[in-house]
């Protein structure tokens, strides 16, 4: 494992990521249910930016994977998430059907995180070790959970019970994945 290779590819991944999520939450303050106020959607800038992130992740992966079947998880999640935002934006796939391959997308890149934090616990920082462990361990139990939902009547309270519950942990780890990518970055992260 080299982090010190990795490191800028790390900080570039982090902080295009952190920018992907802040125009997801733009597109939801400002665009769900309206038309665009500006002449592209936020959507659609999220979708981009975000795809140019899971691409600066792969150097990072091919560089600290702790094995092949880890490297090859993450090569394959990573390319999955770069190719599907573009995707979306030019009409190429339908958000209903995109949806669930960014979802397995996600799931994969958390398996990643997971796997090679703990697989280099003794070459990283406890510090980042426990973030990559803690949001991608939320992706994977909430998206688990969430996953549970679709065995209850569409719409029932089962079902949005399932979803809520899984949703909110997924969510917020799948938010704490680019500052993972960052701290990987950062001088501090090298022993």
């Amino acid at each position: 494992m080299d982090v010190e290779r990795a490191a800028p590819w790390a900080r570039a991944a982090g902080a295009t990521g952190m920018a992907a999520n802040a125009l997801l939450v733009a597109f939801y303050a400002v665009e769900t249910g309206r038309r665009p106020p500006l002449r592209f959607s936020l959507g659609s800038a999220n979708d981009l930016v975000g795809s140019v992130s899971t691409a600066l992740m792969v150097p990072v992966a091919l560089t600290i994977s702790p094995g092949r079947w880890v490297r090859r998880l993450g090569l394959t999640a990573m390319t999955t998430l770069t190719l599907a935002g573009p995707a979306l934006v030019t009409g190429l796939v339908p958000f209903r059907r995109q949806l669930p391959v960014v979802l397995t997308g996600l799931a994969g890149l958390s398996g990643w995180v997971l796997l090679s934090s703990l697989g280099n616990r003794d070459a990283l920082p406890e510090p980042v070790t426990r973030l990559g462990v803690g949001s991608a361990g939320a992706v994977l139990a909430g998206g688990t959970v969430a996953a549970v939902g679709l065995v209850f009547p569409a719409r029932s309270r089962a079902q949005q019970a399932a979803f809520a519950a899984g949703g909110v942990p997924a969510a917020l780890g799948s938010f704490a994945l680019p500052v993972w990518f960052l701290r990987l970055g950062r001088p501090g992260a090298r022993l």
